[in-house]
């Protein structure tokens, strides 16, 4: 496998490609004539499995456009196609985007494996490509209003195979799992609803691509389809990869007609767990009605620099200058389970020599500081820091702002379960938290109490978003719009039960059985727990069932923390 991060280049597993390719073969090819597109062929997996499966002699011609930027492999995959008077290839050394956008190019199948390359390692040329294939598809498809900002080069490979299929065209392809769930991509669902009679997505509950933490699904979209019964939607659920030998996957549900909780990745619960959710979340508010400001932590744009550990910070000679040093929680991965982060907490990162030593210069020009400090800030522009992009929208480069202190702190990235805690150390925080202040008439200590509970880890499932390794990550708002069970009569004990289960590092289910049975009355608390499980384990892709994990938290008891 080949693992470029500029050109995207991950190549697909034959097991896959050949499950694909039979699949489609097998089930929607036609036996006529075939105009094919591979519009990133890479070492041309897909076309070797294609003309396996394909009878050649039933077809009087088939026409293959070929794609790649790297020529080595484009000359690999160009050798795999019979060498036949009815097969006629083109082959093509270039940029797919440019040549569509240049090109009316139709096909009957297209497939293939886009490249996966975020905006910050695409040429000043291919982000032109993008926005202007997304331009295309705003006059093709009613579907696509947005001006579509540039992420990743992907869902423009996605648009311009659609407009490039015939009537009764066939679109397969290997994409990111991203497409089940990012807010980017919402009109990009929207458009292969529209466009296709029928759609399957298979999801796999292994990692495809080896080497790497990218999720992905396969994609397959069909056109002109007559026969009613192949119409619609359907997910599909792989558990290893081998299993597509056989092959053997288990079909989910199709919730994509949901005017709420409408993520993809929803498939996994049928609609009446998703309406349970959706009567639930009617009771409760928001965690922004709580909360007066919920705002993304500190952006210094060169955290290596700006944070140090009380090593760096003595060698620098910047130790005596307590007035600009502010302590600081740099990662998610330094805070502890706990449920309060105190000055104890603190005092053992400073004891690991952990990086949480922030550098706080005023907004003052430098020949008011001492010479130290003075010296440190040569020191950034020797590193040509003061020509960040960040760093030129400063009045001063080296002072960085929106600087406060948060009562609480949200970590933006987990892994099995969404973490928040009171933040009675004090400490700033970088924007791998959320900063949390409380409007006037509620407490942190509730409203930290109060998110630990099966129903808005359901919702944190749902509405997040999860990537390869199990990580969930909510943004901003996704986090402000969780709707929270908020008790304003959480005591002291109780919380201290909560925080000293956290340290203790109590199962999870244990804990939430404690915190909803204090948050919840008459609801199905077991059903949510199952839910939220289901989730989970689909997100970190653990083949354990729901129901014995639940038996195990309803068996073991908590007294010991009560």
């Amino acid at each position: 496998m080949v693992n470029k991060k500029n050109t995207g280049s991950y190549y697909t597993p034959k097991i896959l490609s050949d499950f694909l390719v039979n699949h489609i073969v097998k089930k929607y090819l036609k036996e006529r004539d075939l105009s094919i597109l591979e519009p990133s062929c890479g070492d041309g997996e897909f076309i070797l499995s294609l003309f396996k499966n394909l009878k050649i002699k039933s077809r009087k011609n088939i026409t293959i456009d070929l794609f790649d930027i790297n020529k080595t492999e484009l000359d690999k995959a160009s050798k795999l196609i019979p060498l036949k008077n009815t097969i006629t290839k083109k082959i093509y050394n270039q940029d797919y985007l440019k040549f569509f956008l240049n090109n009316q190019n139709k096909y009957s199948l297209i497939i293939g494996n886009p490249p996966y390359i975020k905006k910050n390692n695409l040429e000043e040329e291919q982000i032109l490509s993008c926005e202007a294939v997304h331009q295309k598809v705003k006059k093709y498809s009613d579907k696509v209003k947005s001006n579509g900002k540039i992420k990743n080069i992907w869902p423009a490979f996605i648009e311009a195979n659609i407009m490039s299929l015939t009537e009764e065209g066939i679109l397969c392809l290997v994409i990111p799992a991203e497409i089940l769930q990012v807010k980017y991509a919402q009109e990009l669902r929207a458009l292969i609803s529209d466009e296709f009679d029928r759609v399957e997505v298979f999801a796999f509950n292994e990692l495809i691509f080896e080497g790497i933490q990218q999720d992905v699904v396969a994609l397959i979209g069909v056109k002109g389809i007559e026969n009613i019964n192949e119409h619609g939607f359907s997910f599909y659920q792989v558990e290893a990869l081998s299993d597509l030998k056989e092959p053997r996957f288990t079909e989910k549900h199709s919730n994509i007609h949901r005017t709420s909780l409408d993520k993809w990745t929803n498939y996994i619960l049928t609609d009446d767990e998703l309406n349970f959710i959706d009567e639930l979340r009617n009771n409760y508010h928001p965690i922004k009605n709580y909360c007066e400001k919920a705002q993304v932590g500190i952006v210094s744009a060169a955290n290596d620099y700006f944070i140090l550990n009380d090593v760096e910070l003595k060698q620098s000679e910047l130790n005596r200058h307590k007035n600009i040093v502010k302590p600081i929680l740099p990662k998610g991965y330094f805070v502890p389970n706990v449920a309060s982060f105190n000055d104890d907490d603190f005092r053992i990162l400073k004891e690991d020599n952990r990086k949480v030593n922030f550098l706080h210069f005023p907004d003052t020009n430098r020949d008011k500081f001492e010479k130290k400090i003075c010296a440190y800030i040569d020191k950034g522009e020797k590193m040509k820091l003061h020509e960040r992009y960040k760093m030129t929208k400063r009045k001063n480069w080296y002072h960085v702002p929106t600087i406060w202190k948060s009562e609480g702190l949200f970590i933006k990235r987990s892994h099995m379960y969404p973490k928040i805690f009171v933040n009675a150390a004090n400490t700033l925080a970088t924007d791998s938290f959320y900063r949390l202040l409380m409007r006037d008439d509620y407490n942190i200590k509730n409203l930290v109490f109060s998110f630990y509970n099966s129903f808005t880890f359901v919702l944190s499932e749902l509405e997040g978003r999860y990537y390869g390794g199990g990580v969930l990550e909510l943004t901003p708002n996704e986090f402000k719009n969780l709707s929270i069970p908020y008790n304003t009569n959480i005591t002291d004990e109780q919380f201290d039960i909560l925080d000293k289960m956290l340290r203790n590092k109590v199962d999870i289910t244990d804990v939430l059985a404690y915190t909803n049975s204090i948050l919840f009355n008459e609801i199905d608390l077991d059903r949510l727990e199952e839910i939220r499980i289901k989730l989970v384990d689909r997100r970190i892709k653990n083949n354990r069932t729901a129901k014995a994990t639940t038996e195990k938290m309803q068996l073991e008891p908590i007294n010991n923390y009560v």
